[in-house]
């Protein structure tokens, strides 16, 4: 028995599995008072601390199911059947005057480009957003190689630039980081900052907005709507706010990712609960509205909160709340 070892002082040793040796004198029958018991072990507390490297790996993918292949199927049948049905037409304006056919393919051509350009930009801004994930991520990890993490900051501070009135210094500072916990600690103590309560502005205005819209309302019906409309507004705020193009993926993203804030409906409560008197001690005239409208206080208090979840979306690093 050990200081490690769980019993009482006074308790039988148990039976070893190995023959004991023959004792040669009387063992004292006396118990043994209670007290501490002398150990030469290291306890746990003086073990060297190794944080545990987390790997992030993807989850399996299975292979695709039916929605999968009927939701291609109507795609195509869609996209094809458009496209087939655009070269018909100009073959067929071809066939009364070339003029109207060139002239119909061009419209066509510049029609097509134009969309095809903007999937492109909407396919860099959600790249942007993912980058963005990838770093919060990577600076996670406490194996992440300083230059690595250097880069990583330099590349989303320069997207931020025209937002944080410091961004040279900011710069120059990260060039002086050393360690990762350094550039993390710089990110979350002085950019991110910055913008949390930029965003923390943004959500107390949509709340008194919204507050006093749900205040006149005449229909009690609409106040999810009035809510969830300027909820996207705020979104699409919050992600420029961070330097992200809010398109609809984009949106849909910061979307999924807040989605508890948005959509659970106990956790809006207990936290409407918990900030409403520093809610509206930040807004005092909304607080006036909230006592003769009930549903104005819970929907500013919704939009408060779901600022703060889309600005630690939007992220790179954990800020401290």
């Amino acid at each position: 028995m050990n200081a490690f070892t769980p019993g009482f002082a006074d308790q039988p040793h148990p039976a070893e599995p190995a023959a004991a040796p023959q004792q040669t004198g009387a063992t004292d029958p006396s118990p043994i008072a209670p007290g501490f018991i002398e150990t030469t072990s290291r306890p746990p507390d003086e073990l060297p601390f190794q944080p545990p490297v987390i790997a992030v790996s993807g989850a399996p993918s299975g292979p695709p199911g039916m929605l999968t292949w009927v939701a291609a199927g109507l795609a195509l049948l869609v996209l094809g059947g458009t496209i087939l049905s655009l070269i018909g037409f100009v073959v067929d304006q071809m066939a009364r005057s070339q003029t109207l056919g060139l002239v119909t393919a061009c419209v066509f051509t510049v029609a097509a480009a134009a969309i095809v350009w903007g999937v492109l930009i909407e396919i860099r801004s959600y790249r942007r957003l993912t980058v963005v994930d990838r770093m919060k991520v990577r600076l996670r990890d406490p194996t992440c190689p300083v230059e690595d993490a250097r880069h990583f900051a330099r590349g989303w501070l320069v997207s931020i630039a025209a937002r944080v009135p410091e961004a040279d210094a900011l710069q120059s500072a990260l060039d002086a980081c050393r360690t990762t916990e350094e550039i993390r600690a710089l990110l979350r103590h002085r950019p991110l900052r910055v913008l949390r309560e930029k965003a923390r502005l943004l959500g107390t205005r949509a709340g008194t907005q919204a507050g006093f819209i749900v205040a006149i309302t005449p229909s009690p019906a609409l106040d999810g709507l009035i809510a969830g409309l300027r909820s996207l507004s705020l979104i699409r705020e919050v992600a420029t706010l961070y330097g992200l193009r809010p398109g609809p993926a984009v949106t849909i993203g910061l979307m999924r990712r807040c989605a508890w804030t948005a959509a659970s409906v106990y956790g809006v409560n207990v936290a409407a609960s918990m900030a409403a008197t520093n809610l509206m001690t930040e807004m005092p005239v909304l607080r006036h509205v909230a006592a003769a409208v009930p549903g104005a206080g819970l929907t500013a208090t919704r939009l408060y909160w779901l600022s703060l979840a889309v600005a630690e979306a939007c992220a790179p690093v954990e800020t401290e709340v």
